[in-house]
């Protein structure tokens, strides 16, 4: 009898290949706006089972889906007033945030630098430093598998040499 019912689990988790592939991180993150206001809140990525089906969720949003999505993208624009949109977390602009999404960590912060660069943004992702291109949005793609993110990829900004 213990024999049929491993073989019976066996087959139900080879024939449910996505049973397994559940994951969820809230995602704190702490805004602080062009009028140096600041908010606190979660903005995350969840893919669970619910009623039957699979959802993905990034932030509050949330969409029925039948397989875990490769990737997610991010874009963070400069505007001309050298404030960064966010759309996905804000319709205000932005001076800044601190986000934990999982194991990586994000902050972006205006800073003085020498030389100067547009808008003297710093993004920092899991201690690597990013700058923008002028005219150009940054674009931070979240690549995902059955167990979460597994890697952080960035697009359209510079990295300074060390």
């Amino acid at each position: 009898m213990t024999k049929f019912l491993f073989i019976l689990q066996l087959c139900a988790l080879l024939l449910s290949p996505f049973s397994y592939a559940q994951f969820e991180f809230t995602g704190p993150i702490a805004l602080t706006f062009a009028d140096d206001s600041k908010q606190n809140t979660e903005f995350g990525f969840a893919f669970l089972q619910k009623e039957g089906a699979y959802q993905f969720s990034v932030g509050p949003h949330a969409m029925a889906v039948e397989e875990v999505p490769k990737r997610y993208t991010l874009a963070l624009m400069l505007n001309k007033d050298q404030l960064i949109w966010a759309r996905d977390f804000t319709k205000k602009p932005l001076k800044g945030f601190d986000w934990k999404v999982g194991k990586h960590s994000l902050q972006l912060s205006k800073q003085k630098l020498k030389p100067a660069r547009p808008g003297d943004f710093v993004l920092m992702i899991d201690g690597m430093r990013y700058h923008f291109i002028e005219g150009k949005p940054a674009q931070i793609h979240f690549h995902f598998d059955e167990k979460g993110i597994t890697e952080v990829e960035v697009e359209s900004m510079v990295q300074p040499k060390r």
